[in-house]
């Protein structure tokens, strides 16, 4: 399934309908932004500090380094200098400057109009010469070129042409540097495209955008149900981590790889603590170990009385190894 692990929302924010307004406008600058000419608005300034917050979320109709604005929706979005434009992840705050994401050679082979943006920020009212006027000014701005995606079984890996297919559909990863292009494996660990060749029929997820003119989708994040193997090793990945500091207790799940003669380990040892420097041994307290499942490689450890710690580290004896930061709730 497709998740948002570095950069993909298939599932995005929902907008504030009574939020949108129906005029355009272009802020001049950070510091001073001059009050374009719009159509008056019917309202005054709302005294709810929570009322001043907008959201959107449209198709690119058109941009302008000049003045610093994406259009969507009918709406102009100025976008401050001290604000970079976000393209790995929803949740982020910002990768690439505003001159960087419309560079007009990357714009020529492939142009963000027509691409989404999603932005949040502030409403400032103002008065015009006929009424109150309203500016936006952008506090975080998302882009991505599409939102097109597909789950299903991985085959025809070719790592010389660099691509393989996902129910038959031909997938080759983004080569756009404005956008991501990661392959990931169920712990989030990144992934070759030759790594992915011992697990042809397997569930694969890949988000992307789909080029119709080449039938190709180009993916910026690929997502398997599956574990990287280290050379000669096996691997480990965690999954998931919980710490109770209320019940006092931690739980901790993850998945392990076949070693090069086909075994999952028996069990792997779970330590409170992180990696050495050299990133193969845990260090803190061994805590326990937990099953391995012979089947699928899953396995999953729970402690009860405990303070949990802030981070684990788990080791199959097969020399598999991950750390993880532990989610503290109470």
């Amino acid at each position: 399934m497709i998740t948002s692990k570095k950069k993909y929302n298939f599932i995005t924010h929902l907008l504030k309908p009574a939020l949108i307004m129906t005029c355009l406008f272009v802020l001049a600058s950070v510091t001073a932004m001059a009050q374009a000419p719009c159509a008056p608005v019917d309202i005054a300034p709302p005294t709810d500090p929570a009322l001043l917050v907008f959201e959107l979320e449209g198709k690119i109709q058109s941009y302008n380094n000049t003045t610093r604005t994406i259009t969507a929706n009918g709406m102009t979005i100025f976008i401050p200098t001290t604000v970079l434009v976000e393209t790995r992840n929803l949740d982020l705050t910002g990768n690439i400057t505003l001159a960087n994401l419309t560079d007009a050679t990357l714009e020529a082979q492939r142009s963000i109009i027509g691409g989404t943006v999603i932005a949040s920020g502030d409403i400032v009212f103002s008065q015009g010469a006929s009424g109150n006027c309203v500016s936006m000014n952008a506090t975080r701005v998302f882009v991505e070129l599409a939102e097109n995606g597909i789950v299903g079984l991985l085959s025809d890996v070719d790592a010389a042409a660099g691509s393989f297919r996902v129910n038959g559909v031909l997938v080759r990863m983004n080569t756009d540097p404005r956008f991501p292009k990661d392959i990931l494996d169920v712990g989030s660990n990144q992934l070759t495209i030759a790594e992915l060749a011992t697990h042809e029929g397997e569930d694969i997820s890949v988000g992307g955008y789909y080029d119709a003119a080449q039938n190709v989708l180009f993916g910026t994040l690929v997502e398997t149900e599956f574990v990287k193997a280290l050379p000669g090793q096996d691997g480990v990945a965690i999954t998931r981590t919980e710490g109770r500091t209320g019940n006092r207790e931690l739980r901790v799940e993850g998945q392990n790889a076949r070693n090069p003669q086909g075994q999952f380990a028996a069990s792997v040892t779970v330590f409170s603590g992180g990696l050495d420097a050299a990133g193969t041994q845990c260090v803190g307290t061994q805590l326990g170990t937990a099953a391995v499942s012979s089947v699928d490689g899953v396995w999953s450890f729970r402690q009860r009385n405990i303070t949990p710690p802030t981070q684990v580290c788990v080791k199959s004896p097969f020399g598999g190894i991950d750390a993880s930061a532990v989610t503290l709730t109470n």
